[in-house]
């Protein structure tokens, strides 16, 4: 295991990459000179290429591509060439899955996240459990929040708390890992600089201003350059979240964050499926006997559409009427706006409608009806226990004191309405704090030293393929090998110019000598491989 020295929990200006990753990278080339000479390919280690391999995003797809890529690598014994892995939105999923076993790239951990992705998602509870845990720890909690847990639980099926920086601690097995983000603002402002933004097991900031701070304190208070306060650290969810979250460019995607709410509620609440606990909630009396807790209207409500939602495509159009008629009743007096759609529709009206025309409604429903939670659910505890008088009875938690009713349970369904549906009206993601706050650097630009927070969302929303961290001077790469996950043409899919402050001062020329050797030695690796 490599030894890491103790790291300054301070800013880094330099546009080097750290010690840390040059013992890592020292360490993997001579591992990847020992495969070269298991191909027959001598060298000295000074000589051995540095070869990195790039995800582009895609979401879903591209989380499979890549893991279907790195299989067929792994079959054809290409994996020990590997120096840098990089990724982008839907790739860093991957990722981050791959990443969890420190030797997944001589094992088979390949087939086992495979198996993991063809199998069921997580609990509701458990993924509720964990928006729990920021919520109360992190003033910080936006929506980047949600979507790390819906990509963790719906699409790579785990919720792994593994923290990036323990991935600082281990040997060379691995390519080097970079996982890459953009600042939202700066980039909807078309800036050239402090845009994209790169994390590494030991370091993360800006790869084209050379800013960056000790992975362990992303996401902890700066000032003036020196770390005030140590924060809780990110951990892979949230890393998937920030990375993956390219639906946080402007509010039109309101609408498919919806869509994911309801289908992380419809984990449990899938069509006609009911569990404990959702109709009602049976206490214990101080005697000893059950009594019946009535289920809440909010919770009635998710229960309706989330229903909606799942039939939403059903062309049999009495499958959700009866749904809205109750909704409609559930509803009246509580919900105006787009709401008055539920008053203004009757059964025959609904049976013409065609297909379309009713997931188009049913959509718009669902959206109003989370913009607009604070007014529904706004007597929640007054509506949430009405069956019984909640003085005479306790939780049954073994405790002998009475406890109030009222706030003993809360079920993760309506957790959800209370924490979550707020968050899509307010539109925030990404939020961590500025590791550039109040620095005095003139190095610095005096607009990013001003701002106590920044936004970091998926690096896909301005180059759909990780290129930046790799044209660093300072990581010398030979050959960059490209995967492409988009879902269009390929080469229209990057058609944004990496324009970060280094590009300015000297990819230009850099560029022009690196395309040489690229060629030249990826002609070499090809002929040699597969002649």
């Amino acid at each position: 295991m490599l030894k890491q020295t103790d790291i300054p929990e301070t800013v880094h200006l330099s546009d080097s990459i750290n010690d840390e990753e040059i013992k890592y990278v020292m360490a993997r080339k001579t591992l990847i000179k020992e495969w070269l000479n298991s191909q027959d390919i001598y060298c000295e280690l000074e000589d051995v290429p540095n070869i990195a391999l790039l995800g582009s995003g895609g979401g879903e797809r591209a989380a499979v591509g890549m893991l279907g890529s790195l299989h067929q690598l792994a079959q054809d014994n290409l994996l020990g060439s590997l120096l840098y892995m990089c990724g982008v939105s839907g790739t860093t999923w991957c990722m981050s899955s791959l990443y969890s076993d420190p030797d997944w790239s001589l094992n088979k951990r390949c087939d086992e996240v495979i198996k993991k992705l063809k199998g069921p998602t997580v609990g509701l509870k458990k993924a509720v459990d964990w928006l729990k845990q920021w919520k109360d720890s992190d003033q910080d909690f936006t929506l980047t929040n949600f979507w790390g847990a819906f990509t963790a639980s719906y699409f790579m099926k785990e919720m792994d708390t593994r923290r990036l920086s323990d991935d600082a601690h281990r040997n060379s097995t691995n390519p080097y890992p970079i996982y890459s983000a953009i600042e939202l603002n700066r980039n909807k402002q078309h800036c050239t600089e402090a845009v994209w933004f790169e994390m590494t097991p030991h370091e993360s900031g800006f790869s084209g201003l050379g800013a960056f701070v000790p992975t362990s304190c992303f996401r902890s208070q700066f000032e003036d350059g020196i770390m005030t306060e140590k924060r809780k650290e990110m951990d892979m969810v949230l890393l998937q979240g920030i990375c993956g979250s390219a639906i946080a460019d402007g509010q039109r995607n309101n609408a498919e964050v919806v869509k994911m709410i309801w289908a992380l509620l419809g984990v449990t609440f899938s069509a006609g499926i009911k569990t404990e606990g959702q109709d009602s909630m049976m206490l214990m009396s101080a005697t000893g006997g059950k009594v019946e807790v009535c289920e809440s209207v909010p919770s009635q409500v998710v229960r309706c559409v989330s229903e909606l939602m799942v039939n939403a495509e059903d062309p049999d159009p009495l499958k959700t009427w009866e749904v809205i008629t109750t909704l409609r009743q559930l509803l009246e007096g509580l919900v105006s706006s787009k709401g008055e759609m539920l008053w203004n529709m009757d059964s025959e009206r609904w049976k013409k409608t065609s297909l379309v025309e009713r997931k188009e409604f049913i959509e718009t429903v669902s959206l109003e009806l989370i913009l607009t939670s604070d007014s529904w659910t706004k007597d929640w505890k007054d509506k949430r226990y009405t069956c019984i008088d909640e003085s005479k009875y306790m939780v049954t938690t073994g405790m002998k004191d009475k406890m109030s009713i009222t706030n003993s349970w809360v079920p993760d369904e309506l957790w959800i309405v209370q924490n979550i549906f707020p968050l899509v009206k307010k539109w925030e993601w990404g939020t961590v704090y500025n590791f550039f706050f109040n620095i005095q650097d003139t190095n610095v630009l005096s607009s990013m030293a001003s701002k106590e927070k920044i936004h970091l969302v998926d690096a896909g929303l301005k180059i759909n393929s990780p290129y930046p961290p790799v044209l660093r001077p300072s990581r010398d790469v030979d050959l960059i090998i490209s995967l492409d996950f988009s879902a269009g043409d390929p080469f229209e899919a990057n058609t944004h110019t990496y324009t970060d402050r280094q590009t300015d001062r000297q990819t230009d020329r850099q560029t022009d000598r690196q395309t040489d050797r690229h060629g030249l030695f990826l002609f070499h690796y090809l002929s040699i491989q597969y002649d």
